[in-house]
């Protein structure tokens, strides 16, 4: 009677690994239209392609009045985009926040980076402990100057501002009836509760 003898384990150094994804490999890809058919926004967080989940009305919203709201109170001081991707090298990552406020100046060439940013602000329903979680540290730790967590179902906005050794040190939860305004432009007041439908 033959028996079946286990398997000798790899040794540990030759074990398969998954290899990141750098940001410039990661640009090469977008180029060549890899993701033109995808549902969905599609990012590089931390060396790993992210595909997020399709927006519905309840995210979509809040978002249109985030835009909205920026382009009133910039007033041009800055450039707003929506959904449109940075590049933060240091973490391999290149996310593509719901809104950015940015340097007023041309990205015809390269995307915003660090250097560039002065306020990001995430809507979240099904995405909620991604945000707070992995990509606010991907925020924190490229010094990004301020970073705002919308919580689309408990209706509150969560501030992190004041970012040291890759984390934020300030962080502040605002309800619906609360308003805030940027470290950038303190005289851009966001009625908190203007972005969610009546109850």
């Amino acid at each position: 009677m033959s028996t079946v003898e286990s398997p000798t384990p790899l040794p540990h150094d030759m074990l398969p690994v998954t290899l990141p994804v750098t940001v410039q490999q990661y640009a090469e890809l977008v180029d060549q239209g890899l993701f033109e058919n995808s549902s969905g926004q599609i990012e590089l967080i931390n060396g790993r392609i992210v595909q997020m989940n399709p927006q519905g009305p309840q995210h979509s919203d809040p978002i249109d009045l985030l835009g909205e709201w920026s382009a009133e109170q910039s007033n041009r001081r800055y450039r707003i985009r929506i959904e449109k991707p940075i590049v933060l090298p240091n973490s391999s990552s290149t996310p593509e926040p719901d809104i950015a406020w940015v340097t007023r100046k041309s990205y015809a060439v390269r995307h915003p980076g660090p250097e560039d940013i002065v306020l990001l602000i995430e809507a979240s329903v099904t995405s909620i402990t991604f945000d707070l979680g992995e990509k606010c540290d991907v925020y924190a730790s490229a010094g990004v100057p301020e970073y705002w967590q919308i919580n689309v179902p408990r209706r509150e906005l969560r501030v992190h501002r004041n970012p040291v050794n890759g984390i934020f040190r300030t962080i502040t939860t605002h309800p619906q009836n609360d308003s805030i305004a940027p470290l950038c432009l303190p005289t851009a007041t966001l009625q908190i509760a203007h972005l969610f439908p009546p109850t």
